[in-house]
């Protein structure tokens, strides 16, 4: 296969996503590297692209961490994350002076499919899981019903039949929408609802769904206040990055100690997640503060929200939300680490949904009655109500929405533009990483002793440390200085090796309030770090320096 560009044209399987992604590396070997992770239960290995000059020096580079497919049925994340890639290579194509500049400067490390096992049983057209093949336990009994598309019309679609206990009635102004059942209707009226399905284990008397199959949810399963979770037949696993995508991802992300921020593309609403998680969070409200200003700038003409997950998107606001990896990315790494919930069905179809979260849990059915009314109109998003004969049932009737292609993603003809508007915020968000430049001054002449200056310079919009979080629990990489001297050198004064506070970027000041520029102020460290020694003698110096996550180098000197 040879590398083209991918244009929001088509849901890729996973055989094709491997295929782009290989093509692309083989293409374009001076700025494109691919990795492979795993594989996964299912024998599938999980690609890595990094993005960044090939020169040997990438892993000196801030670097910037994107990636989609957490959850299997979230397609539009993945499309996303090969759509930005496309675009970044289009403009080093392109010639795009200032954007190669940036990238000999900095990396970006793309995971475009967390969980390729789970994604392409949904491509196939499987039932509804939440991210991995992970079986359930062993000797679990499963009993009830069991979705699954039972007419073999390539998806898993509403099954309904009547009953006067039925919870469900049909709505008088959409037929294909079943609004809950009323006390003033008629029992003859009354429906039961479900996925279609078969039910198994089923002792010929109860009507009840059975747990998810495979209900692990993957971004239940990071480190961050990680605790048992179930909700909606899901679970966060056994323990802390019990799965192996899980831990292969954050191995990857901790062996790329450079990675200064990061996004996590997901669907539905149309909004980019931002700290706190958390009513007690550990995070800092200068961190917190920062990360929404940012994310309100990445947003800016997409359509997107900014919504801080506590307390506006919380399913239940007695429980925190545990183990999720953009708060991972935040409170373990100190990193800037957003989620994006691409795609909003709701502001497609006209209408608003103020907490998306709680309407997952406590929805409006005039809400969801325009919603099947909008994509009843257009042609292949609907199956009308049709008899069929099931084995256990009797006669019920199969339809509905094709969930995959209206709520969960977007409809082919939409999903250019919400991956152009996914890569608008990844393409922003990218501009915050620090970075830090080096200047070596030596000062002194004749035969007496020398002064040599080594002086950092952050210039980017984070800290070099990333977040104040970062310091805190350790996780950033230092501010040091080496001097190394050669023969006929001989160091007078200084530590050879030197540490320093991390440099404040640009940005920070927006954390603590020095921005207003009414009554402005100074940052309270400065973005500039500084070591100074005194040697004798002549010869060859070597500077090596690190600047958080800023970057590391070396300068070499002659001292004649």
């Amino acid at each position: 296969m040879a590398y083209e560009r991918y244009l929001g044209d088509a849901y890729l399987n996973d055989a094709e996503i491997q295929a782009w992604c290989r093509a692309l590396a083989q293409a374009r070997p001076g700025w494109v590297t691919l990795t492979e992770l795993g594989p996964t239960r299912g024998g599938r290995p999980i690609l890595l692209l990094t993005l960044g000059k090939n020169d040997g020096h990438q892993d000196e580079r801030p670097g910037f961490w994107l990636d989609g497919g957490t959850h299997a049925a979230e397609w539009t994340g993945v499309m996303a994350a090969l759509y930005a890639v496309s675009q970044w290579i289009q403009r080093i194509d392109e010639g795009d002076a200032d954007f190669i500049r940036w990238l000999t400067q900095h990396t970006i490390t793309v995971l475009p499919n967390v969980s390729p096992d789970g994604y392409e049983a949904m491509i196939r057209g499987e039932p509804y899981l939440r991210s991995t093949l992970r079986p359930p336990q062993d000797g679990a009994a499963r009993s009830g019903l069991d979705p699954s598309d039972l007419d073999g019309d390539g998806a898993t679609r509403w099954m309904r039949w009547r009953h006067p206990a039925g919870p469900f009635v049909q709505d008088e102004e959409v037929p294909l929408f079943m609004r809950p059942r009323r006390l003033t209707d008629a029992p003859q009226d009354a429906f039961f609802m479900s996925f279609e399905g078969s039910l198994i284990n089923w002792d010929g008397v109860h009507w009840t769904s059975a747990p998810t199959r495979y209900g692990l949810d993957l971004n239940r399963n990071f480190p961050a206040h990680w605790a048992p979770f179930s909700m909606f037949g899901q679970d966060g696993g056994r323990y802390p990055l019990s799965e192996i995508e899980s831990r292969v991802m954050i191995d990857a992300f901790a062996a790329r100690p450079m990675l200064s921020a990061g996004l996590t593309n997901h669907t539905y609403t149309g909004a980019l997640l931002t700290q706190p998680y958390r009513q007690d969070s550990p995070m800092k409200d200068g961190d917190v503060t920062l990360m929404e200003t940012l994310a309100k700038e990445a947003v800016e003409g997409t359509g997107y929200r900014v919504i801080r997950v506590c307390p506006d998107f919380m399913y239940d606001p007695k429980k925190s939300i545990v183990g999720v990896w953009a708060d991972t990315m935040s409170s373990v790494f100190g990193v800037p680490g957003y989620t994006l919930e691409l795609w909003n069905p709701y502001g497609h179809c006209g209408v608003e949904v103020p907490r998306p979260a709680e309407f997952f849990a406590n929805p409006d059915p005039a809400v969801l009655r325009a919603m099947v009314r909008h994509f009843s109109a257009q042609p292949g998003a609907t199956s009308p109500w049709r008899p069929f004969d099931h084995p256990q049932l009797g006669p019920v009737e199969l339809g509905g929405i094709d969930y995959m292609r209206t709520i969960r993603n977007p409809p082919l003809a939409e999903l250019r533009a919400e991956c152009h508007r996914g890569f608008l915020v990844a393409d922003r968000l990218r501009l915050a990483l620090p970075r830090v430049q080096a200047q070596l001054v030596i000062q002194g002449e004749g035969s007496g002793p020398r002064l040599v200056q080594l002086q950092l310079e952050n210039f980017g919009c984070l800290s070099s440390a990333g977040l104040a979080r970062a310091e805190e629990v350790g996780a950033a990489p230092p501010v040091s200085a080496l001097l190394e001297l050669g023969p006929g050198l001989r160091l007078v004064h200084g530590a050879a090796e030197q540490a320093h506070a991390h440099m404040d970027g640009w940005g920070g000041a927006r954390g603590f309030g020095a921005a207003h520029p009414i009554y402005p102020s100074l940052p309270p460290r400065g973005h500039r770090a500084g070591f100074v020694w005194c040697v004798e003698g002549h010869g060859t110096i070597t500077a090596r320096w690190r600047g958080g996550r800023g970057g590391r180098g070396a300068i070499e000197a002659r001292i004649a």
